[in-house]
């Protein structure tokens, strides 16, 4: 069977993506390892090119699926409608974050199939049956329109054992690599590898403990830097809700990737207690090549931090931010806006990051992801009923101040972190700086922040989209050798 499996595009009013990084497709990458046995596999990502139609006509997908969030389901479903108008016999797949986590959601005409959790079984599973014209109803881990019309939900496929993944199958995307359009910031070109899969901790904002049934499951070391052996790209983010929690494990990947010479610039996602507990453990990888650690700070305020059931502690967050800085670890420091702020909150906040000299701080606004305990608890309270604005640069939530100074003091927050003047002296002192894509693109990040509200406003007075109606975004330049804007 032909599959096509569609990265969505790039909306126009998306403050990160193609603009601080563009990652490769990894979800997809990885589906594609389950299928490329069997079946006859492309991946098609519009945020690169625009041509969906042409790829339909001549492909002719007997499948075709979606990988999506809240804030682009609609884009997802948008590709769907093409693929059901280009052929209404073709089967129509989304999954990801979003439909795990409320199926009920994404139950749509253009729309056959929800896979609910992991994938990687699941849609092998289905691409078989619905090659044979098989019955769906033994099929775990999805959701779909009965012959009656009724929209069904199977029971959930057990957790996987994560050494027994498939291969990533990165040949997929090989038109895109060539090209070198995958980045992370100065990081180019950019690749993504998986050490673990859940978190132990149950944060109320976050979803992906719930999409991992509250379990949190690891590779063994071995099986990663094989796979880090078969890379090309020199720089490697691990795309891990938490990479740094078992101990035990990073301790001998750091062992592994010393003792076979491996030699990649590295960047992880943790948590701010950990690096407390274990802070040789940011000296290890730092000397393996670790540059970059991305932690959730969140908050300046003990009491936020406790709602938000973070279980950490704003001196734990200073701490990390001293063991790493004093090994040398660029910090991508998380902090969260909460609509309830008033113009001291903002004050507080900006001078938190002052205080403890963060260079790349990211502000993100509250957000209420369908399915989440925040979701259930303030649901009630929502300003919009679409999902376009659940994008951590808009907020859904009633705001304390008037809407247009929220976004003003948002705004300012960046201005005061990443002033034009720290640009500009950066490209002084190195002159690989100043070249006309990177300006073009930190121009791009101050005009869409600047457009937050007017988008704000379009996105919660947009009319419900009209089965068949098609308005998908053009894809974004990609820039060469991006650099972070401001920086």
């Amino acid at each position: 069977m032909r599959i096509l499996l569609v990265e969505p595009p790039v909306r126009a009013s998306d403050i990160a993506t193609a603009v601080f990084a563009l990652p490769p497709p990894h979800h997809l990458e990885r589906l594609g390892g389950a299928l490329v046995a069997d079946h006859d596999v492309r991946i098609f990502d519009m945020r690169i090119e625009s041509d969906l139609a042409a790829q339909l006509e001549s492909f002719e997908p007997d499948m075709v699926g979606c990988s999506c969030v809240a804030a682009n389901y609609d884009l997802a479903r948008d590709v769907l409608r093409l693929a059901k108008g280009h052929n209404p016999e073709t089967f129509t797949v989304i999954g990801g974050h979003h439909p795990s986590l409320v199926p009920d959601l994404c139950y749509d005409p253009y729309i056959d199939f929800v896979v609910v959790g992991e994938g990687e079984l699941t849609l092998r599973k289905l691409a078989d049956v619905c090659e044979k014209r098989g019955a769906v109803e033994p099929v775990k881990g999805i959701a779909y329109k009965t012959a009656r019309g009724e929209f069904r939900i199977n029971p959930q496929r057990e957790l996987m054992d994560l050494d027994d993944l498939p291969p990533v199958a990165r040949h997929l995307t090989e038109k895109y690599r060539k090209r070198k359009s995958y980045y992370r910031a100065g990081w180019r070109p950019i690749d993504c590898v998986i050490s673990s899969r859940g978190c132990p901790h149950k944060c109320s904002f976050c979803g992906l403990w719930k999409v991992n049934h509250g379990c949190y499951r690891v590779r063994k070391p071995e099986s990663i830097v094989d796979e880090l052996d078969s890379i090309s790209e020199p720089y490697i983010t691990f795309a891990d809700d938490n990479t740094l929690d078992h101990i035990r494990n990073v301790n001998r990947l750091v062992e592994l990737i010393e003792e076979r010479g491996v030699r990649k610039t590295f960047g992880f996602y943790g948590r701010v207690d950990t690096v407390v507990r274990h802070p040789h453990l940011v000296e290890r990888l730092r000397k393996v090549g670790m540059k970059m650690l991305l932690m959730g700070l969140e908050s300046c305020d003990q009491r936020a931090l406790d709602s938000m059931n973070k279980r950490t502690s704003t001196e734990s967050n200073r701490k990390a931010i001293e063991i790493c800085r004093a090994n040398g670890v660029e910090v991508v420091a998380y902090l969260i806006v909460d609509p309830r702020f008033d113009r001291g909150d903002f004050r507080r906040l900006s001078d938190y990051v002052a205080e403890l000299k963060l260079t790349h701080p990211v502000f993100t606004i509250l957000s209420p992801f369908p399915g989440t305990d925040l979701y259930e608890e303030v649901k009630h309270t929502l300003i919009t009923d679409g999902f376009e604005l659940i994008d951590f640069y808009h907020t859904v939530m009633p705001t304390k101040l008037p809407l247009d100074e929220f976004y003003t003091e948002f705004l300012d927050l960046y201005r005061k972190a990443y002033p034009l003047k720290n640009f500009l002296v950066s490209a002084l002192k190195n002159r690989a700086v100043l070249t006309p894509r990177n300006l073009r693109l930190s121009l791009r990040f101050r005009k869409k922040m600047l457009q937050l509200r007017s988008h704000h406003d379009l996105a919660s007075n947009r009319p419900p989209v009209e089965a068949g109606s098609l308005a998908l975004p053009v894809p974004l330049e990609v820039p060469g050798e991006p650099q972070m804007a401001g920086q």
